[in-house]
């Protein structure tokens, strides 16, 4: 019976519009790759970048001390070559390497630039924490710098490769606030709920792009952005994670992009009723995602064990996630007396994300409660859910570096609740201590055995719904002919796209 009445909800939301096939137009700028994003970013500054929609963007205009290449493997960028001992980095950038303002990159820009998150008050960057265990940064001439730590960090050098970590030009800042960055692509023009467009940068020090520049359109609905990309007027379309629509092999190519990335609903930890861990529990329990995923995603994700998705940093976790027992789940909210309790579940404003929820939301009633689904903007989620100001959201975390500390110490450790990452409000002392102790050990295996019991507390105890791992698929257009995906977005610099010489 159950079951009947999942399929007849499964069949009231699920309706993906079969798109229009009409004439192919050219591109506005033809030796310019037409993509596109959901929403204008936040802010192009690396001061207040914590979203992959800021550093898709970033990653293209700026460089960083360190970068991730295509196998998802830690490479220099702008250090010619560094020593690293787990308590100081030392480092000689590469010579000559130039600003977009044709200025050249020192050492001075390097320390300005992480200085300013790290000794960030009023405002007070999101990415501070960082730099918690920084005890000195000191420019040795003009191309050397040090860094020391208060602390030996053994994956410091990996989070250097965030977009908060992005080295601006000094002079620019100091001179009118502007941020200039030193990467293949500049900023060319920004039009608000539109459009960003980036011009290719001659000078870059590595491999100058083909490509004259890259568009970046503001799209908000994936039905757009997909009919978009089948008239030509788009060279890369972002697959939905629910689409049931194929593509024409002779006109596309689909290739599957490896992720770091885990799905979730935060709970607040820090409202009742959901300060109580067996309510925490009960939710998990009461949510078939393996139903889910079968009708939704036709089994193309994988059931979220724990926290930290297969191959981040060559780490396995040796735990598993809640099961489906929707009675024990009904049993313990009715003992609890939170029977027809209304909660809210905020979601960001996107149809493929609705309709996930709506299943989530199907599953939480048959549990005995009332739940009422809140869409928002970005920005307005994000602003809610930072304050604390929320039941449950559904979030989506990519890893910002291939190690699985990027799992666990943004998402859990307690000074990092709302803007640093903490978006369930969890609080741990004895998650906290462990976190900093992996933080110490240098050796992968051993790091990984104390990862493993932060793991097991963390399932124990339950601040998420925790839901499955997922790839990402993607399908270029014929005038694309070279495009090596990566595993992290802020290792993909775009410099390596290659498109078809146009037809005389």
């Amino acid at each position: 019976m159950r079951r009947a009445l999942f399929h007849k909800a499964l069949t009231l939301i699920l309706c993906i519009a079969v798109p229009c096939f009409g004439r192919c137009t050219a591109p506005e700028n033809p030796r310019y790759f037409q993509t596109y994003m959901q929403s204008d970013p936040g802010n192009l500054d690396p001061f207040y970048s914590t979203d992959v929609i800021s550093g898709r963007v970033l990653t293209k205009i700026c460089s960083g001390l360190f970068t991730i290449d295509s196998g998802g493997v830690l490479v220099p960028d702008l250090v010619q070559d560094y020593s690293f001992d787990g308590r100081v980095l030392r480092g000689s950038l590469k010579e000559g390497v130039r600003f977009h303002d044709d200025s050249e990159v020192t050492a001075d820009d390097v320390v300005f630039s992480l200085t300013r998150i790290w000794k960030s008050e009023n405002p007070t960057s999101p990415r501070k924490w960082v730099f918690s265990n920084v005890r000195e940064m000191k420019s040795h001439g003009r191309y050397r710098f040090s860094i020391e730590l208060e602390k030996p960090h053994a994956a410091f050098c990996s989070m250097l490769t965030m977009p908060c970590c992005y080295i601006i030009s000094k002079s620019a800042f100091t001179r009118d606030g502007a941020i200039t960055g030193s990467g293949p692509f500049s900023l060319q023009e920004w039009r608000q709920d539109e459009k960003i467009v980036l011009r290719r940068n001659e000078r870059y020090y590595g491999t100058v792009a083909s490509l004259e520049g890259m568009v970046f359109r503001i799209i908000p609905e994936d039905l757009t952005a997909r009919f978009e990309f089948l008239n030509g007027t788009l060279d890369y379309f972002d697959i939905p994670y629910i689409a049931n629509v194929g593509f024409d092999k002779t006109r596309f190519r689909v290739i599957e992009v490896p992720e770091l990335s885990v799905h979730y609903v935060a709970l607040n930890t820090g409202r009742y009723p959901f300060t109580d861990i067996s309510f925490r529990r009960a939710l998990n329990m009461a949510v078939d995602k393996k139903t889910i995923m079968q009708c939704l995603f036709k089994n193309r994700f994988r059931e979220a064990e724990g926290v930290v998705p297969p191959g981040a940093g060559g780490y396995r976790g040796a735990v598993r996630t809640y099961g489906y027992e929707p009675g024990k789940a009904r049993d313990i909210i009715a003992r609890m007396g939170l029977r027809g309790t209304m909660i809210r579940l905020l979601i960001k404003s996107d149809n493929q994300v609705s309709l996930i929820t709506q299943l989530i939301q199907y599953y939480l009633v048959q549990a005995g409660l009332r739940v009422e689904i809140v869409p928002l903007e970005w920005s307005a989620l994000k602003s809610r859910t930072f304050r604390g100001d929320f039941d449950m959201a559904y979030f989506t975390w990519i890893a910002d570096y291939p190690e699985p500390e990027n799992f666990f110490y943004p998402l859990f450790y307690s000074r990092n609740a709302g803007p640093g990452g903490n978006r369930s409000f969890y609080r741990s002392a004895e998650v906290d201590g462990l976190m900093e102790t992996a933080r110490r050990v240098i050796n992968p295996e051993k790091r990984f055995d104390i990862y493993r019991r932060i793991e097991g507390i963390i399932l124990n105890e339950a601040p998420w719904i925790f839901l499955w791992y997922a790839d990402k698929r993607i399908a270029l257009g014929s005038r694309v002919q070279d495009y090596t995906p990566y595993p992290i977005f802020s290792g993909f610099k775009g410099n390596t796209i290659t498109l078809r010489k146009e037809q005389p």
